[in-house]
């Protein structure tokens, strides 16, 4: 047999994770992307299914990827430290510029992002987080990134693979899926890590009955007019012209709302002049 001589024969079991992870986080960029480019310019009533049937994946992975693209795919370039994955969580936070901020500033992987903000706000970190706090739209399918077993090829039934039909290779594939994102409790159940011993916020301390509360880091007056960049960039975006068009036809409470928003904006922008 040749002996492999490729850049990844000499890595470590870590390099080639982390590896991977770069290679799979790139990738769902690039498909999210295309899948983007391809609704908007060449679909004609067909939908992520369509595309999906045509590059391999399913409609739930076409979607998924498409709308992070859609979401943030013109601020991706400000996080040099976030994977895909990161963004897939935060895509229907409300706090999502300064969560991933955060996340960047202390290169924080999902779980700790996650226990970050459910701190920040308040919550127990002693009680498993719910299902429902992360996005709940019926077309997504949460995928674990737990670490699973592999299975020889071998110990398949290489008949009944290969007379597969298409659909049962989406049942198939749907069933790897896990309704639900990983738990990062202890060992014990009741012991809860979610920070690394480096990170800029103290994990949150006491356990059984008590509840865990972190204050909101401290935030450099940079970090804050960054953040507050982000934030007003992606509303911008949000203001396409259907939405400017649909505008006169909201409550009259929204409208009053929305227009104070941002006079008050300008105003204080003025002020920096």
């Amino acid at each position: 047999m040749t002996e492999h001589t490729d850049s990844t024969a000499k890595l470590t079991e870590e390099q080639l994770i982390d590896r991977a992870r770069e290679a799979l986080s790139d990738s769902s960029w690039v498909i999210g992307e295309c899948a983007a480019q391809w609704t908007k310019k060449y679909a004609k009533g067909r939908t992520d299914a369509d595309f999906g049937a045509m590059v391999g994946l399913s409609g739930d992975q076409i979607y998924q990827r498409r709308r992070v693209w859609e979401t943030f795919g013109d601020v991706k370039d400000q996080y040099a430290h976030l994977k895909w994955s990161h963004y897939y969580i935060a895509l229907t936070w409300d706090d999502a510029p300064e969560c991933l901020q955060w996340a960047e500033e202390n290169q924080a992987t999902v779980a700790e992002l996650k226990a970050w903000r459910r701190a920040v706000n308040g919550e127990d970190l002693s009680i498993s987080e719910p299902f429902e706090e992360y996005p709940t739209d019926s077309e997504v399918t949460f995928v674990s990134d737990e670490p699973i077993s592999v299975k020889d090829p071998s110990e398949y039934d290489q008949l009944d693979r290969s007379g597969l039909e298409p659909g049962s290779r989406e049942q198939s594939e749907a069933a790897a899926t896990v309704a639900g994102h990983a738990r990062d409790m202890g060992g014990s159940g009741n012991e809860y890590s979610p920070f690394r011993s480096g990170a800029a916020s103290p994990a949150p301390k006491g356990s059984g009955s008590e509840t865990a509360v972190v204050a909101k880091p401290e935030i450099t007056p940079e970090q804050a007019v960054k953040r507050i960049c982000s934030a007003v960039e992606r509303c911008h975006k949000m203001l396409t012209p259907e939405v400017q068009s649909a505008f006169s036809d909201l409550s009259p409470k929204l409208k009053k709302r929305f227009i104070k928003a941002i006079s008050e904006l300008n105003s204080a922008a003025a002020k920096l002049q």
